[in-house]
């Protein structure tokens, strides 16, 4: 995601002409194994073999090596084994990926809308027409809305295809498959750009232990390197050719293609009867591309904008190497200047920003004297920064590249000769920084919302049992004293209230009798048991004297002749819920749950701890689920 949101926005706002990566492109590629095709049947291998298409004495699906013996299309797991899980589903799956950031249409075209047009009509051919072909016009469409880009993802790195003598010819081919030769030389803004598969030609100079590498060691590995060398060798032909071709464009018919003559000739004859005239060769600077840095000394400084260290370590391991050997530095630099001056080197693989000059001893083209003299040429190099963020760098970044080179039909700069390039480091946002601050943001949240949480437990009053209704609570304020007459007492009780007669050994905990609606006295231990319905709040009383209780079965009740100051709904019939005033005695609703048979179990009221633990729950809830939600809009639609 972070990927694919950058490389969209690179595209939206700096809108660039071409785009080139500089390899590890996926991540373990070189150790997702590869995969073979079903052999032939019997009748369908002699079919082949009857077309000369097969040779019945090579076993199919088998490719032999320069050595004679070895399989060039058998994978061989690394590490042991260790990867043998992931095979050609996950190397599918990892190119999937990669697409959808950086090749889907929307990402490199975002808010363009590019649709295919007719551009031409192409009559069909007078001859073939006489021949019988159908006379059909054909059409030529193009695609409009905005600029093509020129996008080159073909140059490999060593976690696409491994180093040196780890090359696997299997994962190569795969690699090219898709990506297009890991060798190439086109041109871009006047510039010709020479791409290296240097994980391959490292095979044939590495850091090994014991020293340098043998010449039987260098032969036996010939298959990895030898097609790196060979295309350095015809870059002479390849290289001139690309320049004619892009400057036909801006003058056509300067450089005419050469054709064959209609002649025939005898299959097994090796004639060429093409004109012996001489070829120009059209020079542009040249853009050297290497995933694998060149050698330099481990002192040399990088530069401010490297985050890890001065400089690039000097060090080799299992599928890595910093830097290419002095001997492999060298041989390039060499051969390439051999169709220009090298203006410039890139590359990667060590995710981290650095930018020297090289001096190297190379050939320099004379057009005056038309020889070639060894001269020392300085040749600057960047390494470019990783454009992940997981790649060890805090900062990811990418390289602007300005060409500028305006040429004659010639390839000849036109005007006073000055830099025709020019670049730019570019920094992605820090998203370790970003995951940091957010951990913060949280950790302070949680800290504000628990304080919160804590101080409205602690202030708050408990909340109403559940099984409280109106009449409980108002009946239990009525009994207060507030509403009590201090003046009317009954057996020193307020308000009327008595207490039953009581045995001396009566225990302070009451029972309630089975029975609904009536009350009935022991009367070997003079024990009153009374029953009380809680749902029902009015009663039919009997009135009684005062500090007298008629019978055993009967309720004490309060007075209703004394003094007429108490509040007058007591004199209506209706009396509040009868709570024991003794103060030798503990309250009778305390009991209940625990002392009362029947009596219906109440929660108690939450602690403090509970109410603060309630609180901060809500209010995490309350924060968390619309910044969720504002997130993950903002991930989708960022």
């Amino acid at each position: 995601m972070y990927m694919s949101r950058n490389f969209r926005l690179i595209n939206e706002k700096l809108d660039p002409d071409s785009i080139v990566f500089l390899g590890d492109l996926f991540d373990g590629g070189r150790e997702w194994a590869t995969e073979r095709a079903r052999n032939l049947k019997t009748s369908q291998r002699q079919i082949l073999i009857n077309l000369a298409i097969l040779d019945q004495a090579k076993k199919e699906g088998e490719r032999i090596g320069s050595d004679g013996k070895t399989d060039l299309n058998v994978y061989k797991p690394g590490e042991n084994g260790r990867w043998n899980k992931w095979k050609m589903r996950q190397w599918n799956s990892e190119y999937d990926r990669f697409s959808r950031i950086f090749y889907d249409k929307d990402q490199l075209y975002p808010h363009a809308e590019r649709a295919l047009f007719p551009v031409w009509d192409v009559p069909a051919d007078p001859v073939s027409v006489e021949n019988g072909a159908p006379n059909v016009t054909t059409q030529h469409y193009a695609v409009g809305g905005t600029k093509a880009r020129t996008v080159k993802m073909n140059l490999p790195g060593n976690h696409d295809l491994g180093i040196g003598a780890k090359v696997q010819i299997t994962v190569r081919d795969r690699f090219e498959g898709r990506f297009g030769e890991t060798n190439s030389v086109y041109v871009i803004g006047n510039h010709t750009f020479v791409s290296l598969d240097t994980p391959s030609l490292a095979a044939y100079d590495e850091f090994v232990e014991g020293g340098s590498v043998t010449e039987e060691r260098r032969q036996q590995y010939r298959d990895i390197w030898k097609p790196v060398d060979e295309f350095l060798d015809t870059l002479e032909v390849t290289g001139p050719k690309a320049v004619r071709n892009t400057l036909n464009q801006f003058y056509p018919g300067t450089y005419p293609s050469r054709g064959h003559y209609h002649t025939v000739h005898d299959p097994k004859d090796k004639v060429d009867d093409r004109p012996k005239e001489k070829v120009e060769k059209p020079r542009l600077p040249i853009i050297l591309l290497s995933h694998i840095p060149f050698f330099r000394n481990p002192d040399v400084d990088c530069g401010k904008w490297r985050e890890r260290g001065k400089a690039i370590p000097i060090s080799a391991g299992y599928q890595y190497q910093n830097v290419l050997t002095p001997a492999l530095s060298n041989m390039i630099a060499k051969k390439v200047s051999r169709i220009g001056d090298i203006e410039h080197i890139f590359s990667g693989d060590d995710h981290d920003y650095c930018d020297i000059s090289h001096r190297f001893n190379v050939g320099r083209w004379s057009e005056d004297s038309q020889k070639e003299s060894v001269v020392m040429r300085a040749v600057r190099e960047i390494t470019v920064k990783s454009f992940s963020w997981a790649m060890g760098v805090r900062k990811p970044g990418f390289l602007l590249l300005s060409l500028w080179n305006p040429v004659d039909e010639r390839g000849k700069t036109i005007g006073t000769p000055l830099p025709t390039m020019k670049s730019q480091l570019c920094l992605l946002p820090d998203q370790l920084s970003i995951f940091i601050n957010y951990a913060r943001l949280l950790v302070l949240t949680i800290a504000v919302l628990f304080v919160r949480a804590v101080v409205i437990g602690l202030r708050n009053k408990p909340a109403l049992e559940e099984d409280d209704t109106f009449e409980d609570v108002l009946s239990r304020r009525l009994s207060s004293s507030k509403y009590s007459s201090k003046k009317s007492q009954t057996n020193g009780h307020p308000s009327g209230y008595v207490s039953p007669i009581k045995g001396n050994g009566e225990a302070k905990g009451r029972h309630r009798a089975s029975s609904t609606s009536t009350s009935t006295a022991n009367t070997t231990d003079n024990h009153l048991s009374v029953q009380r319905s809680y749902n029902a709040r009015t009663r039919s009383v009997s009135p009684a004297g005062p500090n007298t209780f008629t019978h055993a079965n009967s309720y004490a009740m309060p007075n209703l002749q004394q003094e007429d100051n108490r509040p007058l709904i007591d004199k209506a019939g209706f009396y509040p819920q009868m709570k024991w005033q003794d103060p030798d005695e503990s309250d009778e609703e305390s009991h209940i749950g625990d002392y009362d048979s029947q009596g219906k179990g109440k929660r108690k009221p939450k602690s403090r701890a509970r109410r603060a633990l309630d609180e901060f729950l809500r209010s995490m809830l309350f924060v968390a689920i619309p910044s969720a939600l504002w997130y993950g809009f903002l991930i989708k639609n960022g």
